[in-house]
C-alpha cells in the first residue's frame, strides 16, 4: 500500500510502513518457502511413481512369460488360418486338416422392388411375420410402406438391420444378421409363417466348417477358443490343404523381457539414488526411497535352488560396481534349450518366483491405496494448510496495513499543521522584531 503523506516526514512514515509490513511479511515467506519444498517432494514422487511402475510391468511381463513358459502360437498359413496364445503352458502341435467354409452372416434383400418407399404397399394387409432362427415375430406396419417395414424391424431388437436399397429398378429392403452363422431369415406376408415369402433365399448364412486333427468340426463363428487349450485361433479362408498350428516355447520371449527389466531397473535405480548421499534431493530420508532400496536389493540377489538357473548372472543379467545392470546377449544365447526351460523356471509367475515381485512393487504403485500415492495424499493435506494459513496471515497483514496506514496519515497530518503552526509563529516573531527594532529577528544577533 503506498502512503501519499503531506509532511516532510512523508517519506520516513512511508518507510515505517514498509518496514512493519516486511517484519510481518516474515512468517509468510516461510509457510511458502515450507509449501515449495513439499510441492518439489510430490513432483519427485510422481515422477518416482512412473518409474516403479514401469519395473512393475516389466516384472509383471516376466511372470507372466514363466507362467506360460515362453509358449508363441504359430501358422504355418495365416492366411488361412491365424493363432495366438492365451494360457498356453506346454508345446503341442496341431493341424487343421482343410476349412471347408468360413461363417458369414445371413443377407438377404425384398425379391421385389417397390416404386416409392413411402407409399408403395409391401404387404397385402399390412401384416407381416419375421423368421430369424428360432425367433418369430409378428407385426403392423404403419402406413404399410418400405420405410416403415425397415423401421419396425429395426425396432424389433432380435439381431437383425434393415435398410432400403435405391437403385434404378425401384427401391429394395435389404435385412441382414448381426452375427455369423447358417441361419433361417425369413419375411413372410400375412400373420405367420404359410404366407409369401417377401425376401430371397440366397444368402442364409454359413458356419465355419473345418475338420482339425481329422475332427469335423462346425460353428457359427470363426474364432476358435474352445477347441485348443490355452490358444485362440480364427477361419481365415477356405482351403484344402493342411495348415499347422503349433505352440513352442520361445526362448526370445524370456531375453526380451529381461532386456526391458535392465532398461527399467536403470531408470528406477538413477532416481533413488539421486535421494541418497551427500548430493541427496528433496526426498532424502524419505521412508518411499529407503523401503525401494531395500526392496531393489531383494530382486537384484533373488537366487532360486532349483534347476540350473540360480540367479540374474546365470541368464546374463549383471550389475556393475555403482549398482548400474546390463544384459549380456551372448551369455543368454549361449544357454541350452534346458537351461532356457529353467530360466523361465526362474521367472516364476506375477505372485511367485523372480517376476512375484511385480506385485511387491505393485504396493508402492498402486494408483489407489500404493505408499507413493499415500504419501502423495498426505502432501496435498499438508499444501492445503499451509495455503490456509498462509491466507490467514496475509488477511492480518492486510488489515494491519490498512490500520497503520490510517494511523501514519492522521501523524502525517498533524505533523503538516505544526509545521505550517510553526512558519506563522516564525512570521509573527519576525514582524514584532522588525517594529521593537527597526530589522529582524535574525539581524539582531
Amino acid at each position: 500500500m503506498s502512503f501519499t503523506g503531506v509532511s516532510q516526514y512523508a517519506s520516513d512514515f512511508q518507510a515505517v510502513l514498509q518496514r512493519a509490513v516486511q517484519i510481518a511479511q516474515i512468517p509468510v515467506s516461510q509457510l511458502q518457502s515450507k509449501d515449495t519444498d513439499i510441492l518439489q517432494q510430490k513432483t519427485l514422487l510422481a515422477s518416482l511413481n512412473s518409474a516403479v511402475s514401469e519395473l512393475e510391468s516389466s516384472l509383471r511381463t516376466i511372470g507372466q512369460a514363466g507362467a506360460n513358459k515362453g509358449i508363441s502360437a504359430s501358422s504355418s498359413n495365416s492366411s488361412v488360418v491365424s493363432v495366438s496364445a492365451t494360457s498356453a503352458s506346454s508345446p503341442a502341435t496341431y493341424t487343421i486338416n482343410s476349412v471347408t467354409s468360413v461363417a458369414t452372416a445371413a443377407s438377404e434383400r425384398s425379391s421385389a422392388g417397390y416404386a416409392d418407399a413411402a407409399s408403395t404397399p409391401v404387404s397385402t394387409d399390412g401384416t407381416v411375420t419375421l423368421q430369424y432362427g428360432s425367433q418369430t415375430r409378428t407385426f403392423q406396419i404403419p402406413n404399410n410402406n418400405l420405410t416403415s417395414l425397415r423401421d419396425q424391424i429395426n425396432g424389433l431388437g432380435i439381431g437383425v438391420t434393415a435398410s432400403i436399397l435405391t437403385t434404378s429398378n425401384g427401391n429394395y429392403l435389404s435385412v441382414s444378421a448381426n452375427a455369423t452363422g447358417a441361419t433361417t431369415l425369413k419375411l413372410f406376408d400375412g400373420s405367420d409363417t404359410s404366407g409369401t415369402d417377401l425376401l430371397t433365399t440366397a444368402n442364409q448364412g454359413t458356419n465355419a466348417e473345418f475338420q482339425l486333427n481329422g475332427i469335423d468340426i462346425s460353428q457359427a463363428g470363426n474364432v476358435v477358443n474352445s477347441v485348443v487349450p490355452g490358444a485362440t485361433f480364427t477361419i481365415l479362408g477356405p482351403s484344402s490343404t493342411p495348415v499347422t498350428l503349433s505352440l513352442a516355447s520361445d526362448r526370445t520371449t524370456l531375453s526380451s523381457a529381461l532386456q526391458d527389466f535392465v532398461s527399467k531397473y536403470n531408470a528406477l535405480a538413477q532416481q533413488v539414488s539421486a535421494q541418497v548421499g551427500p548430493a541427496a534431493g528433496a526426498l532424502m530420508g524419505d521412508t518411499v526411497i529407503n523401503q525401494l532400496q531395500s526392496l531393489m536389493r531383494q530382486i537384484t540377489s533373488y537366487q532360486s535352488p532349483n534347476g540350473s538357473i540360480h540367479s540374474l548372472a546365470d541368464l546374463g543379467v549383471e550389475f556393475s560396481n555403482t549398482g548400474v545392470a546390463s544384459f549380456d546377449q551372448t551369455t543368454f544365447d549361449s544357454l541350452s534349450d534346458s537351461q532356457v526351460a529353467d530360466g523361465f523356471e526362474f521367472a516364476g509367475s506375477t505372485t511367485s518366483g523372480f517376476g512375484g515381485f511385480s506385485a511387491d512393487l505393485g504396493a508402492f504403485s498402486d494408483p489407489i491405496s500404493g505408499l507413493i500415492k499415500v504419501e502423495e495424499d498426505g502432501i496435498d493435506r499438508t499444501d492445503q494448510s499451509l495455503q490456509s494459513q498462509m491466507q490467514t496471515l496475509n488477511d492480518r497483514i492486510s488489515t494491519m496495513e490498512s490500520n497503520l496506514t490510517l494511523q501514519l496519515e492522521a501523524a502525517d497530518a498533524m505533523e503538516a499543521e505544526l509545521q505550517s503552526q510553526q512558519t506563522e509563529l516564525s512570521a509573527s516573531l519576525q514582524g514584532l522584531s522588525l517594529v521593537l527594532y527597526g530589522k529582524n529577528a535574525t539581524q539582531l544577533g
